[in-house]
């Protein structure tokens, strides 16, 4: 399989728009992502895609794909949730509950760096509900209700999660083993974390869920003493300790630690399996017997100050670089149908939505009942809508829209949904009006979306940032530009760049160091040209600074102010209209420097639609003006498109 650029940098897999990569592995990468559903609700999530290099061994992407498999049975609260398994590319991913937190592994390495140790009742409480976690997993059963006898064979602090609130969440079945099914461990390969393998797993023999209950001793045995319980000095050395079945004193690694617990720990670490406890659920009721023998209380409270008190900041910070990407999450259901996906049916246009599993998971949670509520109103103002849409509704004081087959047209939602339809209305009215047939501009998530969705032949047309043009036209030479948006007089547009007005910063130099909000990875003013002003500056934009998502230029000067960030790329005209359009105080802004100047918003075309029509369209373009719209036409409220130029606005030349 050859990759493509999109194969090794992508910014969307399938209807989930990329954030950030979170993690890089020797088998997938994880990002966290956005999801967009048809009715508009949001959410963030988890994506983890097999690596391009690996997508063509079958050995590889069927373990993948067994992980999901897999994993997506298992309902228990403490067992990170699986959303779906897809295929994006030709490469198979999956999609996961996000949760922010830390691993066990950080919070280990949280207490050690600050001298500090968990009190043993946190600990008992993280490694009871890592038990709970795990027996939900080997309890698993298939249809029939017989058990699939799953084996994660990877339990390590790595690979439980735990909250601010001290919610523990077992993840990554990524080398789990199901007794049903092909075994798919290669000849003298080893699976899992050397450190914690059960002395029958490093000895690479038949494994059952006691190997397991092996690694959540280990886990436990670690949190109490600070450091893990087998320390070689080589993997072989380590794994020779294992089997060995010595296993070093918990209470002289602290003394403090009640006996009882050290010994039930200790039956969690026997060399041999019919030692051990036979199953988590044995583990967790001895463990907190123990605690309740001692006198230990298993607050939850106490555990979640310890973890806030270790990781807070952390979490904190975070928390702030994702916030853009939270804040696009709590869609209301009143904006329902922000980008319904049009039917074409012959020569009219139909109005499709539907309710996916998914999206009814995400709607039900903790006001279930509230949501469900509004959700069935929702559904009624739907019909309603379907009905207004058939009978050939129109809205007030606009021209009867043509009959006739519509022309498609995806445009990049930036600012708001209900904002970029009305800008590009005066333009669709006069399309409209010229070529006699009914135009739908398409309000697509992301400019990645809006491109693929004309690539891909999902429209004819679609309006593109210069910045995204660029990328893809070496890739896509049949991409080409047709026109470019004139705005208030001009083809282009200044970026700036700007810090709050009490802001210290009065160098580019200065960001070092320093948060920057940026409003979408393509745009040209919001991310590429900040990024060419800090290295111009001598700065390394991928290590000297951290980006944070906004989601748009408006809410990024919202950021701005609330303080989430210390600087942030916009255009000239989203700077000066910000105040009298929407109400957000620029004066409270300047300008770092201006970062260069990029052509406007440019009408592209793939050559999926007759030549005859780009023509015609490409002239209609030509002839927008405004002030020859028809009385009852409203104006733009942010864009103010007055006309268009041919080509890329600065050469004056179509791209081919």
């Amino acid at each position: 399989m050859e990759e493509t650029p999109e194969a090794t940098n992508p910014k969307q897999v399938g209807k989930y728009h990329l954030v950030q990569r979170l993690a890089i592995g020797g088998m997938a990468e994880v990002f966290l992502a956005c999801e967009k559903a048809d009715l508009g609700l949001e959410r963030l999530l988890v994506i983890k895609r097999i690596l391009p290099h690996l997508a063509q061994d079958t050995t590889f992407v069927e373990m993948f794909l067994n992980e999901a498999r897999v994993a997506a049975r298992i309902q228990h609260p403490n067992v990170v949730q699986i959303y779906e398994l897809g295929e994006s590319g030709g490469f198979p991913f999956i999609a996961m509950e996000y949760m922010a937190g830390s691993t066990l592994k950080e919070l280990i390495q949280a207490a050690t760096a600050t001298d500090r140790k968990l009190p043993v009742g946190v600990v008992l409480h993280l490694i009871c509900q890592a038990c709970a976690g795990a027996h939900a997993a080997h309890e698993l059963k298939d249809p029939t209700g017989s058990a699939y006898g799953l084996v994660h064979r990877d339990l390590t602090p790595h690979n439980l999660m735990v909250t601010d609130s001290g919610h523990v969440r077992l993840l990554d079945f990524g080398i789990a083993k199901a007794s049903q099914g092909t075994d798919m461990t290669r000849t003298g390969m080893l699976k899992g974390k050397i450190s914690y393998m059960s002395p029958e797993q490093c000895r690479q023999e038949e494994l059952d869920r006691r190997s397991d209950i092996f690694a959540l001793g280990i886990v436990a045995w670690e949190l109490m003493a600070g450091h893990k319980p087998f320390r070689g000095q080589s993997e072989l050395a380590t794994m020779q300790a294992i089997v060995g079945g010595s296993v070093p004193s918990l209470r002289e690694a602290r003394s403090n630690i009640p006996e009882s617990v050290s010994a039930a720990i200790h039956r969690a670490l026997a060399a041999r399996p019919q030692d051990r406890y036979h199953d988590a659920s044995a583990f967790r009721s001895e463990l907190k017997a123990c605690a309740r023998a001692e006198g230990i209380d298993l607050d939850p409270d106490v555990t979640a100050e310890w973890v806030r008190v270790l990781r807070g900041e952390v979490h904190d910070a975070k928390q702030r670089d994702v916030q853009g990407a939270m804040e696009r999450t709590l869609v209301t259901l009143s904006q329902v149908i922000p980008s319904p996906p049009m039917a074409r049916l012959g020569t009219e246009e139909t109005v499709v939505s539907t309710i996916t599993p998914m999206a009814t998971t995400a709607v039900f949670g903790a006001a279930g009942t509230v949501m469900l509520a509004i959700g069935l109103l929702s559904i009624v103002a739907l019909v309603a809508v379907i009905a207004f849409v058939a009978s050939g509704f129109h809205q007030a004081g606009l021209p009867a829209r043509p009959n006739g087959e519509f022309i498609h047209i995806a445009v990049a939602n930036t600012q708001d949904k209900t904002v970029t339809e009305e800008n590009h209305l005066p333009v669709r009215v006069h399309l409209e009006a010229v070529l006699q047939q009914p135009v739908s501009f398409e309000v697509a998530n992301s400019y990645e979306e809006a491109a693929m969705r004309l690539i891909n032949g999902e429209v004819q047309f679609a309006v593109l940032p210069s910045g995204i043009t660029n990328k893809l036209t070496k890739t896509y030479p049949k991409l080409h530009i047709m026109a470019t948006k004139v705005i208030e007089g001009s083809a282009n547009t200044d970026g700036y760049l700007l810090v709050p007005r009490e802001s210290p910063i009065t160098t580019v130099a200065q960001l070092n160091g320093h948060k920057i909000c940026y409003s979408a990875l393509h745009s040209r003013t919001g991310y590429e040209l900040p990024q060419a002003t800090l290295t111009d500056a001598g700065l390394n934009p991928e290590t000297d600074v951290t980006w944070i998502p906004s989601g748009g230029h408006q809410q990024l000067l919202r950021d701005l102010l609330d303080g989430r960030c210390d600087a942030g790329g916009t255009y000239s005209l989203n700077f000066s209209s910000a105040k009298e359009e929407h109400g957000i105080n620029t004066s409270r802004l300047r300008v770092l420097t201006i970062t260069g100047r990029t052509p406007h918003d440019h009408f592209m075309s793939y050559g999926h639609a007759e030549p005859d029509l780009e023509k015609s369209l490409t002239s209609a373009l030509l002839t927008y003006d405004p002030e020859q719209l028809p009385a009852g036409v409203p104006e733009a409220p942010t864009e103010s498109i007055t006309g268009f130029v041919f080509g890329d606005g600065l050469s004056g030349k179509p791209t081919r």
